[in-house]
């Protein structure tokens, strides 16, 4: 019989437990990994990707005077939406007032000069005739006393008042005739005037069109500036309308590894809303970024400026609305056209190569 040796009591076993996971440690390097990321995505993000923001606008129409002005009455304000023709304000100019006064005098004062010159050409063309014969028996009666002077049967009195009536008569028609050269002369000038103060009168006319101002097109009304009783001077604008379908005017960095081109399609973010859209133009200038997106203590940035247009939707965003922009679909285009590039690049460097062992083999 064996016998079994049993464990003493003061003696403690020690039990070896399971690993368990360490999960602290996922989590931090889990973090750490999305801080990495964050930092990335804010340093150079930005020239990785395609990500821009932008504002809402639609064309612009700076309504102004040419003339200084008081604002009589006023149709609008801001955010009403108008119609082409519909009248916006009205306005009144003493000074355009007295510059109409001046161009009616002056093309009075045309009229009359051209009528009585007209009335004078007519006269001397119609007495004309009756100048010439006078002259013409002032002479014959001049050349027939000639003979009478020899033979002593003509008085010198009477003689000299022949000779008086032939210098008149002559007198008379040289002036006449030169009268009547001068007004052929001057009076197409005068014509010429007359029309130019009628088309310098009808555009001051049309300009000022009585002091009514009315909508180029439909839109709504932007900035309002002015209000009734208010003067503006010359080219001071009335009011902005907004017309024409909404766009929105981004701003790109440029130094990017992505490539823009025209009709890439576009995401826009308005909040939690998305809406679609498709790249327009792109301006070969770069633009100062309003102050909505510039920083406090930075220097004034300048990005490139790119107009989106929307997709055709039935609710657009409202005017100046912020919205965030990038690339839409999956590869994005700029993405499809670095990888065919790449590809290109490749076969271009490969083809040398293969030509080359081609050579050697044969």
């Amino acid at each position: 019989m064996r016998l079994r040796r049993r464990a003493r009591i003061d003696t403690i076993q020690n039990e070896i437990r399971a690993q368990g996971r360490s999960w602290g440690r996922w989590i931090y390097l889990g973090l750490l990994a999305l801080f990495g990321i964050w930092a990335f995505n804010l340093l150079v993000g930005d020239l990785i990707y395609f990500r821009a923001e932008g504002l809402v606008l639609r064309d612009r129409i700076v309504l102004a005077t040419q003339y200084p002005a008081a604002i009589n009455q006023l149709e609008v304000q801001e955010g009403s939406e108008v119609m082409r023709g519909q009248l916006v304000a009205r306005v009144r100019s003493l000074s355009v007032e007295e510059s109409l006064a001046k161009l009616y005098s002056s093309l009075v004062d045309g009229l009359n000069r051209t009528t009585q010159l007209k009335v004078r050409q007519r006269v001397i063309e119609a007495t004309a005739p009756l100048s010439d014969q006078r002259y013409n028996e002032a002479r014959a009666a001049r050349i027939a006393t000639e003979a009478l002077r020899d033979q002593q049967l003509l008085t010198v009195g009477r003689r000299a008042e022949i000779v008086k009536t032939e210098i008149e008569s002559a007198q008379a028609r040289t002036e006449a005739e030169v009268e009547r050269a001068t007004i052929s002369e001057n009076l197409p000038e005068l014509d010429n005037a007359v029309q130019a103060t009628k088309q310098a009168l009808g555009r001051l006319q049309d300009t000022y069109a009585d002091g009514v101002m009315q909508s180029p097109a439909d839109g709504v009304v932007g900035y309002l500036r002015v209000a009734k009783g208010s003067v503006v001077a010359p080219s001071d604008a009335l009011m902005e309308i907004f017309t024409g379908q909404p766009y929105v005017l981004a701003y790109v960095r440029e130094g990017a590894l992505y490539d823009l081109q025209v009709d890439d399609p576009i995401s826009i973010w308005m909040g939690f809303k998305r809406y679609f859209g498709r790249i327009e133009r792109i301006y070969s200038v770069a633009g100062q970024l309003p102050k909505e997106f510039q920083n406090t203590f930075e220097p004034v940035d300048r990005a490139r400026i790119v107009r989106i247009a929307f997709e055709p939707v039935g609710d657009y965003p409202p005017l100046f609305s912020k919205a965030k922009l990038s690339a839409a679909g999956w590869p994005p285009a700029w993405v499809k056209r670095l990888t065919q590039s790449l590809h290109e690049a490749v076969l271009s460097a490969l083809a040398p190569t293969e030509s080359k062992a081609t050579g050697s083999e044969r």
